[in-house]
């Protein structure tokens, strides 16, 4: 009876010996088999278009040459601003880099959502930007502006140059415009003398954007300062409805009498179209619509166009730049991969070929590129225009006093308001976005 216990006993006890082994031997199977380690990746927000589309490819050829993957999250103009703005105060380290068009940097690099690069820069044997890039661009970096430690590169090169008709100015004897009046005097003349089509349509002698917001504001703006007017004075308060900024405002609308109707609700394509149509003679616009005018299927002025700096007044023409930035959010998860990428894709090389893909470079050397020139005859303008730019106001605000600045701007070209009204209220209305967003 013992010996039948003692063997069952036995084989329960081999039963579990065998049944434990398999187990390690499982185990053990499963840790010699060296799983590969993740393949590293970073996340990259971009804005919708051509100057997106130069820093999506970049970021391909990155991945085929570094094996490291580029996740892209591409999202419109009109809502990157908001959706970076939220991802980065809830820390949520979704991005490891953002592009940033240059007004709002202040507001980012203000509530202190961007990693500082110098640091990260001396790492690399580098003490900041190396002076090939354009200062004006690299000042849109800093903050405090031109001064403050380095929370970006600049990446795509944009400012805003004046676009006119040179046979017709050729035609009526008139001289490439160099001041403001130099302008009104040519739209005057063209706008009386010239008409296009078989059913005499008069070809207006300037056409301009004066739709509410950003529109208004960025045509007004080389206007403004040309005038001498500031948006902000010496303490700090809003200054629009000084006497030189009103005046600037009067020079608008008297501009406007030789624009299409219903101008005072354009926007940068009714603007474009005109020129393009050959409706219009003369323009503020950006560079991304240079290429247009040479395309076929768009253009009925194809090599009749001249672009030029911004014209003058009291004071010497500036244009309003409009830098796209590219930063390193406070909470990336993957910095030094991320600067890695930055360096890559803003260096002389990268730059050059995203300049071929139709972004404007900040860098010198590719702005003087004698192939680039060839392909892109307006560069040398281009450099000119941005080294001699300006920023709109360095204020954390900007978006919101640009949206109501335009709205009054808008009124004054449609009529409601007459320019002193105009500037007077949006002088109050800005001074109470200040006093709301203490």
């Amino acid at each position: 009876m013992c010996s039948v216990l003692i063997n069952v006993n036995l084989s329960r006890n081999m039963r579990l010996t065998i049944s434990l082994a398999l187990v390690l031997l499982v185990g053990l199977s499963s840790c010699t088999q060296n799983p590969q380690p993740s393949k590293k990746q970073l996340t990259l927000a971009v804005v919708s278009g051509v100057e997106g589309e130069a820093l999506q490819q970049a970021a391909r050829d990155y991945e085929a040459q570094k094996g490291i993957h580029i996740e892209i999250a591409t999202f419109p103009y009109i809502n990157l601003f908001e959706k970076e703005l939220i991802d980065l105060k809830s820390r949520t380290g979704a991005y490891d880099l953002i592009m940033l068009d240059d007004p709002w940097f202040p507001r980012f690099a203000g509530e202190q959502l961007l990693t500082e690069l110098t640091p990260l820069l001396q790492k690399r044997g580098q003490s900041g930007p190396d002076s090939d890039f354009v200062d004006t661009s690299v000042a849109l970096c800093r903050h405090p502006y031109e001064t403050g430690p380095l929370y970006a590169l600049p990446y795509v090169g944009n400012s805003q140059l004046f676009f006119y008709r040179k046979d017709l100015f050729e035609k009526h004897s008139l001289k490439a415009p160099e001041t403001w009046n130099d302008v009104l005097a040519a739209a005057k003349t063209i706008h009386e003398k010239e008409t296009t089509g078989a059913n005499g349509d008069r070809i207006h002698g300037y056409v301009m954007r004066a739709a509410q917001g950003n529109a208004a504001v960025a045509d007004f703006m080389p206007i403004f300062w040309a005038f001498g007017g500031e948006m902000f004075g010496p303490d700090g308060k809003p200054a629009v409805n000084s006497p030189e900024g009103i005046a600037a405002l009067e020079f608008m609308i008297e501009l406007g009498k030789y624009s299409p109707a219903g101008y005072a609700s354009f926007n940068a394509d009714e603007v474009s179209t005109h020129l393009l149509q050959g409706t219009a003679a003369m323009s503020i616009n950006w560079p991304a619509w240079i290429s247009s005018f040479s395309d076929p299927a768009k253009s009925k002025v194809i090599g009749k166009m001249e672009f030029t700096t911004l014209p003058g007044a009291q004071k010497p023409g500036q244009a309003e730049i409009g830098n796209w930035l590219i930063a390193v959010p406070r909470d990336a998860q993957n910095v030094e991969d991320a600067i890695d990428f930055l360096l890559w894709a803003t260096s002389a090389e990268q730059m050059r070929k995203s300049a071929e893909r139709g972004a404007p470079p900040t860098r010198k050397s590719v702005f003087r590129d004698a192939e680039l020139v060839a392909k892109y005859p307006a560069y040398p303008t281009q450099l000119r225009s941005l080294e001699s730019s300006r920023p709109r106001p360095r204020t954390p605000h900007w978006t919101e006093i640009e949206n109501a600045f335009g709205i009054f701007l808008s009124k004054a070209n449609s009529g409601t308001l007459s320019p002193t009204e105009a500037m007077n209220q949006a002088n109050a209305e800005i001074e109470k976005i200040l006093q709301r967003t203490k």
